[in-house]
C-alpha cells in the first residue's frame, strides 16, 4: 500500500455495457382479436417475441458471463452497475474482456447471418400476425448497430472547481465532495468485509467437510488454492492477518490431492485446525474498521 497520494491511486473504476437487440414490441389489443378500450384495467399488455428464445438466452449468458467475470475480479463501488479494481490488476482485466468480446460479437454476427432466416421463421409461424410483426424489424445494418461490448474507466477523484466560480457552485461543489468522499470511505470498509465473506464461505466449507467425514475432493481443494490467489489479488487494504492465515493454509495444501488425504487423519485435522484459524480471522467483524481505516485516512479527494 502507498503511504502518499489520495488513497485511490490504486483503484480505477470500471463500468461494463453490453447491448442486444431486445428483439420485442408492445402486444396490442388488436393482438389478442380486440379493440382499443376493450381490454380491462387490471390487465397489463406485455410484449410480442420477434425472434426465438434460445437466442436470447444466449446473449443473456454471454452477458452474464462477462460480468460474472468483471464481479469476481473486483469490488463493489459507490456507484451503481460500477465496479472498483486493482490498476494492477487492469491490463489482465482488460485482456479477459477484450476475449469475452470477441466472442460476444461473433455470436451477434452469427445471428446477423440468420436474420433473413429468422423472420421466415416467424412468417411461417405466425402468418396471421406477421403483417403486424413486419414492421418492428429493423434492417440488418440496424441490427448490427444494436449489439455492443465496450467497457469505460475511470480515475476515482473528486470533480474539480474552475478558479473564479460563483460560491453558490463552489459550496455545492464541496458539499458534494464531502458526501462522496464519506461514500467513499463506506466503500472501502465495504470492501474488506466482501473480501473476508468470500474467504470464510470457502474455508468454512472445506473445515466442516473434513470434521464431518464427508468426502473432500480435489475441486473443494481448488476452490481454497483460488481463494487465497483471488484474496492477495484484490488485498490493497492490508488485510494481513486473513493473508497469513490463508498462506499457512495454503503452504499444506501444496501438493495434497483427494488420494493423500482420503485415509490421512493427521492431515485432515491439520486441515481443519488451520482452515478454522483462517475462518476465525475472517469472520471477525471488530478488526473491520480498523484495517479500512488505515486505508481510509489516505483518502484525499481534494
Amino acid at each position: 500500500m502507498k503511504s502518499n497520494g489520495n488513497g485511490f491511486e490504486e483503484m480505477v473504476a470500471i463500468q461494463l455495457a453490453v447491448r442486444s437487440w431486445p428483439g420485442q414490441a408492445k402486444l396490442s389489443a388488436e393482438d389478442l382479436g380486440l379493440k382499443d378500450g376493450e381490454v380491462p384495467e387490471i390487465f397489463y399488455l406485455g410484449n410480442k417475441k420477434l425472434y426465438p428464445q434460445e437466442w436470447r438466452q444466449l446473449f443473456s449468458q454471454l452477458s452474464n458471463k462477462a460480468r460474472s467475470y468483471l464481479n469476481d475480479t473486483s469490488y463493489p463501488f459507490v456507484v451503481e452497475y460500477v465496479r472498483a479494481i486493482p490498476k494492477r490488476n487492469l491490463a489482465r482485466v482488460v485482456e479477459r474482456l477484450e476475449e469475452l468480446k470477441a466472442e460476444y460479437l461473433a455470436r451477434a454476427e452469427e445471428f446477423v447471418a440468420h436474420y433473413d432466416a429468422i423472420q421466415e421463421q416467424w412468417r411461417e409461424k405466425y402468418p396471421d400476425i406477421w403483417p403486424r410483426l413486419a414492421p418492428h424489424y429493423p434492417t440488418k445494418s440496424q441490427l448490427r448497430r444494436k449489439f455492443d461490448f465496450f467497457w469505460s474507466v475511470f480515475d476515482i477523484k473528486g470533480a474539480e472547481i474552475k478558479e473564479g466560480s460563483a460560491p453558490e457552485v463552489i459550496e455545492a461543489y464541496q458539499r458534494a465532495k464531502e458526501e462522496l468522499q464519506a461514500r467513499y470511505e463506506e466503500m472501502v470498509e465495504e470492501a474488506v468485509v466482501y473480501l473476508r465473506k468470500k474467504v470464510l464461505e470457502v474455508v468454512t466449507n472445506l473445515s466442516s467437510r473434513l470434521k464431518e467425514g464427508r468426502i473432500v475432493r480435489n475441486d473443494t481443494l481448488e476452490s481454497v488454492r483460488r481463494v487465497e490467489n483471488w484474496f492477495k489479488d484484490l488485498n490493497i487494504f492490508g488485510d494481513t492477518e486473513v493473508e497469513k492465515a490463508l498462506t499457512g493454509l495454503r503452504s499444506v495444501l501444496n501438493g495434497t490431492d483427494y488420494e493423500t488425504l482420503k485415509d490421512n487423519e493427521t492431515l485432515k485435522q491439520q486441515l481443519a485446525n488451520l482452515a478454522d484459524q483462517v475462518a476465525a480471522a475472517a469472520g471477525k467483524l471488530d478488526d473491520v474498521s480498523n484495517i479500512s481505516g488505515n486505508y481510509k485516512r489516505l483518502i484525499d479527494l481534494s
